[in-house]
């Protein structure tokens, strides 16, 4: 009898230990997303790195590495309305569209940076119009993995998808700073143009094997769907804290770090030329491929609510140690590490609201959840700020301890999500 999605999605995953870990990539829609990954990934984090680099040297300000790096983030702010689009229309022409729209961005670039052109709006503008592409991008992208997989297979999936981009958060701030130093930074930006045209090549032949059937949409009424997403999170204990703990997680502390690198490098490692900068990006993502494993190995832990409590946990102690640090050795260790929390908390709760949501829902819960990316820019300058009179040390010691206390306040008054099992 042929299967229906609703009814794909029951079957239970197969293999369990190392052999499980790698089980979602024998579903064929998944790997193609999965590659795709790689790619898209592999293009984000080399802008990262030449983006911060690029405002530094320009201006010399942590202010406006802040400023540039945000402007990023605050489209962001309006995934809840690329959730509706996305829980509206084809989710994979909407992608391919995106993905298109990325690449000739960076291409045109390119093209700035080549003939010297740029100044800092341009940084300005560019970083922003980027942003509302991932803004489109990302909710849709995290929907598409529930639509690949059953749903026994959900956290593997989700992990193994997050270990994919931080395989190349490994590679690519390492191949942008080398590329940096040996050619200048407009060769980064052709070469995030075409890592994003890969992506469109791999989305073409991609189908959402396990989405649930969606009714026909006959009128299209985007506020009261937008109503709709918003009154499920706020009305559900379970999404609404985990949404909470991922912001804390996002703004307190990964904001803090992502702002803030190419400063402590450049002033207190004292390497102005970028190299050590790439090493520390290889730091991070290092320790998110590692959280990743770690969270795609053990998907069975049925604990999720305490898994994330406790990342967030020693995500911040780690923020709080790597203020003290002035050594590139520690550092790179201690991000390392930070890293590793922090991608387990953030599949962890991905995984949480993907089991906990229905499939007409999805991309508006995803577009709420990815609500904790456009909020980046508010810890961003936060910490520009204190780094601009008192030091990245210090900058970096707040954002720890605001997390720390942030997140003791959710585990106190969440009881419900505390002891979630999922």
């Amino acid at each position: 009898m042929r299967q229906t999605p609703s009814s794909k999605n029951q079957e239970p995953m197969q293999k369990t230990g190392w052999a499980g870990t790698f089980a979602s990539l024998s579903h064929k829609n998944f790997r193609l997303l999965w590659f795709g990954t790689i790619f898209m990934s592999g293009g984000t984090w080399i802008q990262q790195i030449t983006l911060g680099w690029l405002a530094f040297e320009m201006t010399k300000s942590p202010l406006q590495v802040s400023i540039v790096l945000g402007l990023r983030a605050i489209p962001m702010l309006a995934a809840p309305i690329a959730g509706v689009i996305a829980d509206i229309f084809d989710r994979r022409k909407f992608l391919l569209l995106d993905q298109t729209y990325l690449a000739l961005l960076a291409f045109g670039f390119s093209f700035v940076i080549i003939f010297n052109w740029h100044e800092i709006w341009h940084l300005y503008l560019f970083s922003l119009l980027t942003g509302a592409g991932w803004g489109m991008m990302n909710p849709l992208r995290q929907t598409l993995v529930a639509n690949s997989v059953p749903r026994a297979a959900l956290t593997n999936a989700i992990a193994l998808n997050s270990m994919a981009f931080n395989s190349m958060r490994m590679i690519g701030p390492g191949i942008a700073g080398i590329m940096i130093a040996i050619f200048g930074p407009e060769v980064n930006f052709l070469l995030q143009a075409a890592m994003y045209g890969a992506v469109v090549f791999l989305v073409i032949p991609y189908k959402a094997e396990f989405a649930e059937p969606r009714k026909k949409v006959t009128n299209i009424t985007p506020i009261k769907d937008l109503k709709e997403g918003l009154v499920y999170v706020a009305s559900q204990p379970i999404p609404r804290y985990s949404i909470l703990l991922s912001l804390v997680a996002t703004v307190c502390l990964m904001a803090f770090i992502q702002t803030q690198l190419p400063v402590f490098v450049a002033v207190d490692l004292h390497d102005p030329d970028g190299g050590l900068l790439g090493l520390m990006g290889l730091g991070m993502g290092v320790g998110g491929f590692l959280g990743a494993i770690f969270v795609a190995r053990f998907h069975f832990i049925k604990s999720k609510g305490k898994v994330a409590l406790i990342a967030v946990t020693f995500g911040a102690i780690s923020l709080v140690l790597l203020s003290y640090v002035n050594s590139w050795q520690l550092a790179w260790i201690i991000l390392v590490i930070q890293q590793l929390f922090f991608i387990m908390v953030m599949t962890t709760n991905n995984t949480i609201l993907q089991s906990v949501t229905p499939d007409h829902l999805r991309g508006r819960v995803m577009g709420i959840f990815m609500l904790d990316v456009g909020m980046q820019p508010i810890g961003g300058v936060v910490a520009g700020l204190l780094a601009t009179y008192y030091g990245v040390s210090v900058a970096w010691a707040v954002g720890g301890f605001m997390g720390i206390i942030l997140v003791a306040l959710i585990a106190l008054i969440a009881p419900s999500f505390r002891k979630l099992q999922i």
